[in-house]
């Protein structure tokens, strides 16, 4: 299981809330908390992140796509996925898949 920048272990599969709708806008995006009408603006790293999430990949899938998308290393990878999973999970925005 992977860490987190804080060293908290990562659940393996995310899944996005149904309660809440993206769109792309320009390089970044918006996510928008129907229940809470709260709107979150991403930046192009944060918004593809969304869209992974969004085709069921895991954590480590996730790693190795923004590695090749975007020329990282794996440990930066690795933090600006889990900081955003952390926030996206408080907010609401996703939830740790059951399977």
């Amino acid at each position: 299981m992977m860490s987190a920048q804080d060293g908290r272990p990562l659940p393996a599969v995310y899944r996005q809330s149904d309660q809440v709708v993206s769109s792309r806008l320009g390089d970044g995006g918006v996510l928008v908390h129907l229940r809470t009408n709260r709107i979150f603006e991403l930046n192009e790293t944060g918004i593809r992140i969304w869209e992974l999430i969004g085709q069921g990949l895991t954590v480590a899938e996730m790693v190795a796509a923004l590695q090749s998308e975007f020329e990282v290393d794996e440990s930066v990878a690795r933090a600006e996925i889990g900081d955003l999973l952390q926030m996206l999970g408080r907010e609401g925005l996703v939830h740790v898949d059951g399977r």
